[in-house]
Parts: C-alpha cells; structure tokens; sequence
C-alpha cells in the first residue's frame, strides 16, 4: 500500500482563515474582521507559512480596516451636524 499523502503545513489553517477575515472584512465589517484577519495571517507568517493566501487575507484586512476608517472619519461628522 502506498501512502502518498502529503501533511499540510502548519500554517496552511491559520492562512485560511486570514483569507476568510480579509473577505469578510472587505465585505462586512474593517474593524472586527479586519483586525482578526491582521493577527491570523500574521500568526501563520510565524509558522513559516509561504503561501499567496496569508499574504491576500493579510492584504485585504488592511484594506477593510483603512476603508473603514476613512467611512468612520466621514460619517460619523456628518450624521454629528445632523443632529
């Protein structure tokens, strides 16, 4: 019997659910999964993970977070002088 399965690597669930965080943060909510995206792709960086998918869900947490921001420093004056 051969057994030709390859162990994933240990970072490969961590860099998974960056993706995840990223996506959703993109989509949902930058403050939340934005910053959980940020810690788990960097959690996976440390386990010596290589792939494209800690650095993309590292890359759209920053984008979630800055768009968010940049949506709190506009709207949050704006619905101020509303009031």
């Amino acid at each position: 019997m051969n057994n030709n399965y390859q162990q994933p690597h240990p970072g490969d669930s961590k860099a998974t659910v960056a993706l995840v965080m990223g996506i959703l943060a993109l989509v949902v909510s930058g403050l939340i999964f934005g910053i959980l995206g940020i810690i788990f792709a960097s959690q996976a960086r440390k386990l010596g993970y290589e792939g494209g998918k800690a650095t993309a869900g590292l890359v759209m947490s920053i984008i979630g977070l800055v768009f968010n921001a940049i949506t709190l420093i506009v709207c949050v004056p704006i619905l101020c002088a509303a009031l």
